[in-house]
C-alpha cells in the first residue's frame, strides 16, 4: 500500500496596500498612506516639510 500525501492548506492572501505599509516607512506618511501634518509633496512626488509663512 502507499501512503498518500496529505492536501495542504492554501495561505491566507495579504493585500498589497496592507503588506506595502508595513515595509514602506516614509517620513511624513501616516499606515493608511495620507499626509501627516506639516508635510506637502514637491515636485517629483516627493514629500517635504512644510515650511510655515513668514
Amino acid at each position: 500500500m502507499v501512503a498518500k500525501k496529505a492536501k495542504t492548506k492554501g495561505k491566507k492572501r495579504i493585500s498589497a496596500k496592507k503588506l506595502c505599509s508595513g515595509v514602506i516607512k516614509r517620513e511624513g506618511v501616516k499606515r493608511d498612506g495620507t499626509l501627516k501634518k506639516g508635510f506637502r509633496y514637491a515636485k517629483g512626488g516627493r514629500i517635504v516639510k512644510a515650511k510655515g509663512k513668514k
